[in-house]
């Protein structure tokens, strides 16, 4: 049985590619955020997940209302979800950042079970970072008293964003030292016709892909199409002048050169990062 891992990036065209493995059970939701729950390790950040109306919600539809989810559960569902399919996926967006001690204790169990693929795909840091931040203010998450998404832009360039996903290298590196053979996918590439970017994903994957449309390439900013299943991808509300393009990635300029140094640049779309 095969279990495709997609491990973010969020605001990256995620949905986008688990909608392109339409051969695949994706189970009764994009992101179920078990094996997030399960890494866990802070005792108080672990009860609220543990208790959150989310993750009670998803035990039921899971059919575990009475008990917290285990490693063991997981295997139990995803190898139910698997059967009559190429293969079953999580994409929950958090698996970008599973710490690498769970993901080296639980390799061995998983791979008992499933033949796994780690996928995780990746947008110009930038225009990434800024389409997190205009969902994070615009849904009211964001801890700020800015009084616009650019200003919270500017503000989270100094203080990091709140899920840390700008660190795309680091993650990498976590699921390769863990022993994983993660797939790195550049979305400008994917999504420009004469790279070679999708022929690649389906050797790697050895599941049908059939590419379904980003509203995030071209870069539209506001004027971003819509597409069906993708409202998340309308998240730009503001608009980043050349000039403020131009200064935050001045200010992202570390996150490029560890990308660059990591295999994680664009091939194909040269001039997208």
């Amino acid at each position: 049985m095969k279990l495709i891992i997609g491990a973010g990036v969020g605001w990256a065209a995620t949905r986008s590619l688990m909608f392109s493995l339409n051969t695949c059970n994706h189970g009764l939701c994009k992101e179920d955020h078990i094996l997030y729950g399960l890494s866990i390790e802070d005792e108080e950040h672990r009860k609220f997940h543990l208790e959150s109306k989310e993750t009670k919600d998803r035990n039921e539809r899971y059919g575990y209302s009475n008990k917290d989810l285990t490693l063991s559960d997981y295997i139990e569902i995803y190898r139910k979800n698997a059967k009559g399919y190429d293969a079953v996926t999580d994409f929950t967006n958090a698996n970008q950042k599973l710490p690498i001690n769970f993901l080296v204790s639980s390799k061995q169990r998983l791979e008992q079970h499933f033949d796994i693929k780690v996928v995780m795909i990746f947008r110009n840091p930038v225009r990434r970072l800024f389409s997190e931040c205009s969902t994070w203010y615009n849904s009211g998450w964001a801890k700020t008293n800015q009084p616009t998404v650019k200003d919270y832009f500017m503000e989270v360039l100094d203080t990091g964003s709140p899920t840390k996903s700008e660190n795309y290298a680091y993650y990498f590196n976590n699921w390769k030292i863990a022993g994983y053979n993660p797939h790195p996918i550049i979305m400008e590439d994917l999504y420009t016709p004469e790279s070679n970017t999708l022929q690649e994903l389906k050797d790697y994957l050895e599941v049908p892909v059939y590419l379904y449309p980003t509203a995030y390439w071209p870069e539209k900013g506001v004027d971003a199409p819509t597409i069906e299943g993708l409202d998340c991808q309308k998240s730009d509300t503001e608009e980043l002048s050349k000039e403020e393009y131009e200064y935050a990635r001045k200010k992202l300029t570390h996150y490029y050169i560890e990308c660059k140094a990591n295999g994680i640049y664009p091939k194909y779309a040269i001039d997208s990062w």
